[in-house]
């Protein structure tokens, strides 16, 4: 049985189209819960009559009392679910009509902790603009990997013990998470296997309002500063995961992943706080352990504020 866990805010241009693909699943929902963080436009009166003209008896909407944010209202739809497989989902996506099946299909004969398969992105429009690659073979994901390229939360499906675990224990409250894929994604090693199923899925919507990054950011577009802001909270998060992969005793290479992890990102703070030309030598040794080279090449942009040549070297040979 499956509970899917939405949150809306401000969601009306697309909402309906969303709960269209959930509410057309090849395999039902036993529990669908959305919870509203006190959305301003007709988010919530278009659920309410989207439910009541469907008449889904098994669909709930929820509407916090004050806004407490994406994080927060993902925690608590977490912990609001009531069966034993879990689905969160944006309400500005489409879900391809297999998606639930081909996850819980997984779930089921892995064992695993979590499961996640790929998306095409869309446009505002509906048209795809990107389609991920897919291999169509499942791989096993471990958390050295999952560090660096961890599933968006819409991608996911979770087994409910694990979501419990982690708020009971609230770990939820530790530093460096502020996003629940993050937080549920990068602690799913520790308490079982990962399996990318190597399907897409879905359809992921990307426009102005989106909550973590839209369609018309361009790169190199920030600064020195939040730059270190960033890695300062990657290094708490890392810091994080390391100290609850030794309280739940997580095997010895985990700790080591976590571990690795941790130092390389420290020595990356290090660099963009000095400015120091020999730390960015010792980085260039250490290239594979990154996500990519484009995020070596960031951080040698921003330690020198070199962002408008990156730029236009961008636009004149692409990216």
């Amino acid at each position: 049985m499956i509970s899917i866990a939405m949150a809306t805010y401000n969601g009306a241009g697309f909402v309906l189209e969303q709960l269209d693909s959930i509410r057309m699943q090849k395999m039902k929902a036993d529990q669908v819960i959305i919870c509203d963080d006190c959305s301003t436009d007709q988010t919530v009166a278009l659920v309410k009559d989207y439910i009541a003209k469907h008449q889904l008896t098994n669909w709930q909407l929820i509407e916090n009392q004050e806004n407490i944010g994406h994080y927060q209202t993902f925690i608590k739809l977490a912990g609001l679910a009531e069966h034993d497989v879990v689905f969160f989902a944006d309400q500005d996506d489409k879900w391809l009509p297999d998606k639930t099946a081909a996850l819980y299909k997984v779930l089921s004969e892995t064992g695993a902790a979590m499961v996640y398969g790929r998306s095409y992105v869309i446009d505002q429009d509906g048209q795809i603009i990107k389609e991920s690659k897919v291999s169509e073979e499942r791989r096993e994901r471990d958390l050295a990997y999952l560090l660096k390229n961890w599933p968006s939360g819409y991608q996911t499906a979770f087994r409910r013990s694990v979501l419990t675990d982690i708020i009971q224990q609230q770990y939820t409250d530790y530093p460096g998470f502020d996003y629940h894929d993050v937080l549920f994604g990068m602690l799913a090693p520790l308490y079982g296997r990962v399996i990318d199923v190597g399907q897409i899925l879905d359809q992921h919507r990307i426009h102005q309002s989106n909550v973590t990054q839209s369609a018309a950011s361009l790169s190199f577009t920030k600064t020195r500063r939040s730059r270190i802001d960033y890695l300062q909270k990657v290094v708490r998060r890392y810091e994080s995961i390391l100290k609850i992969a030794r309280e739940r005793q997580a095997s010895e290479q985990a700790c080591r992943q976590a571990n690795k992890a941790l130092a390389l990102t420290e020595r990356r703070l290090r660099f963009l706080q000095s400015r120091n030309p020999f730390l960015a030598l010792g980085l260039l040794f250490q290239i594979r352990e990154y996500k990519s080279i484009k995020d070596f090449v960031s951080d040698i942009v921003y330690t020198y504020s070199l962002n408008g040549v990156a730029r236009k070297l961008l636009k004149k040979f692409g990216r």
